[in-house]
């Protein structure tokens, strides 16, 4: 099962995809669609923008700019390395591209380190991890600390789900 629920339809049309920004924050329980982190541990609801999963700068997604489900919810940073990233047709052919989290399972592409980062397990999730850096020290400190936390709770974290609500159980009598 998929990390992350789209509604069945569209909340639109809406002529500014900016429209549909609480419609898909809603639908990423909150959480960045890419480093799976949620607002609370990310920044918070302003460091979170709309990314394209298509970008909508290539010409051959230019029509997607206000398609409901081509808008991602993504914490700035993993938003500005993915950029108008997209794999180039040879690389398409051989397997890498992004991982889509609203379709895919997260432990199919990706397993959890004890020190906090992810291995990869496919070559979408290579590509992925490359290109938005889903290792950058930050995000592993983030994954190990919560990890130690679960583990003391005697819990374990399960990437295949959105993180917040676990996130409100681990650090419920913290935060």
């Amino acid at each position: 099962m998929a990390v992350f629920y789209r509604r069945g339809s569209s909340p639109g049309p809406f002529s500014n995809y900016l429209q549909y920004r609480p419609f898909v924050r809603e639908d990423f329980s909150e959480c960045c669609a890419y480093c799976l982190l949620p607002e609370i541990t990310a920044g918070g609801r302003e460091a979170f923008e709309l990314d394209h999963f298509r970008p909508k700068s290539l010409p051959q997604f230019a029509g997607l700019a206000n398609d409901y489900y081509n808008l991602y919810y993504a914490c700035h940073v993993c938003n500005h390395y993915k950029s108008n990233h997209w794999p180039a047709p040879a690389q398409e052919a051989a397997g890498y591209g992004f991982i889509d989290l609203c379709s895919e399972v997260f432990s199919a592409h990706f397993s959890e380190q004890s020190d906090g980062s992810w291995a990869p397990l496919s070559r979408h999730a290579q590509y992925t991890c490359d290109k938005l850096r889903l290792n950058r020290r930050h995000l592993v400190e983030i994954r190990r600390l919560l990890h130690e936390i679960a583990n003391l709770r005697r819990m374990q974290l399960d990437w295949d789900v959105p993180l917040k609500d676990q996130i409100s159980i681990l650090l419920g009598s913290i935060i």
